[in-house]
């Protein structure tokens, strides 16, 4: 199936295991289309395994709007202790819908809630596991205020329910959102709930920040010491954490990919680029997947104006690389390869 991505199309990866790999993208039609991959081949990197299709009630029930933020996470069902895969999207009154899948595609309950992201607003989403082991997912956006809050609101198994208050202070209007789960060196050291996430965004001043708190609703400040390697306006971030160390991947003025590193003590490592062989096209969005099996690994997705096979610039297309840490040595942690870039769909 040809993928025909809208230019710029926001992009949601998530991972259920090395071999099933979902990404998530908007065609020109509208429809949101899954495509599916894996981790093969010695050394392994991401490979596309051929598969694309369309994810059904988005196209029907709840169609999204074009140009829509995207969100996904692996999660398993509390009550029918099932796995799903989640897809958040807004439609075209800009209210927050979901679809997720178990054995074939479902509309979700997010949207009778009736909450209302701004226009420009992203998504982000995390899947947590409480100390029953129940999953319960997160999902952050930007409401319709003039300071442009970051609200969460959170689903277990008795549903959807709003979450703690906003982040206000204040972020960018359409700043990029990533969230981790909260390890050692990246979770509140105020907070009393031990298992709030943490999502990263642009501030208005455009640094990087954290929903890290330091009392007073005042959160964390990522300095970034090189003028040249400071977040554009409107800066792609991406996050994972492997429990030791967290890496923010985000575009900076040069359109390359920078990594930032911040270990378990909560020691800020400075960015350095990510040796792409090609970078990014403005304002692509990204996405970062990290492997609990094998946390080496991590993938990259990301769009480029550029077709290998016909040497074509006319069309967007959704390209991974795989970066392998040499080790998982505390003194490898900056030490990275990089794969070349693979073309998601043919």
């Amino acid at each position: 199936m040809s993928a025909n991505f809208l230019p710029n199309t926001s992009l949601a990866t998530v991972a259920e295991s090395k071999s099933g790999i979902y990404t998530y993208a908007q065609n020109y039609y509208g429809d949101i289309l899954e495509i599916q991959g894996k981790l093969a081949g010695n050394p392994e990197i991401y490979t596309r395994t051929g598969n694309v299709t369309t994810i059904g009630p988005t196209s029907d029930d709840l169609p999204p709007k074009r140009f829509t933020p995207l969100a996904a996470i692996a999660t398993r069902d509390w009550n029918t202790s099932t796995n799903r895969r989640y897809v958040f999207y807004v439609d075209g009154q800009n209210k927050l819908c979901d679809a997720y899948y178990d054995s074939k595609w479902h509309k979700g309950d997010l949207f009778g809630k009736g909450w209302v992201a701004a226009p420009y607003s992203r998504l982000a989403a995390i899947r947590l596991t409480n100390r029953v082991g129940a999953d319960f997912i997160c999902l952050y956006y930007q409401d319709t205020a003039d300071s442009g809050d970051i609200k969460q609101v959170s689903y277990s198994h008795s549903g959807w329910a709003t979450g703690p208050p906003p982040i206000n202070d204040p972020p960018l209007f359409g700043t990029s959102l990533a969230a981790v789960v909260p390890e050692a060196g990246i979770k509140s050291a105020s907070s009393t709930d031990d298992v709030e996430p943490v999502v990263f965004f642009q501030y208005d001043k455009l640094g990087l920040g954290s929903s890290q708190d330091l009392g007073d609703e005042d959160y964390v400040t990522y300095a970034i010491q090189s003028h040249g390697r400071a977040l554009s306006a409107h800066a792609s971030i991406a996050a994972v954490d492997d429990g030791t160390n967290l890496w923010a991947f985000y575009t900076s003025d040069d359109n390359n990919v920078q990594r930032i590193r911040v270990d378990s003590s909560g020691k800020v490592h400075q960015p350095s680029p990510v040796a792409l062989s090609i970078p990014p096209i403005p304002a692509s969005p990204l996405t970062a997947v990290i492997f609990k099996e094998s946390p080496e690994k991590v993938i990259l997705v990301y769009l480029l104006h550029w077709t290998p096979d016909t040497k074509s610039t006319e069309t967007t297309n959704a390209y991974a690389t795989t970066l392998t840490r040499s080790s998982t040595a505390d003194g490898d942690a900056d030490s990275w390869g990089v794969s070349s870039q693979v073309r998601l769909t043919r």
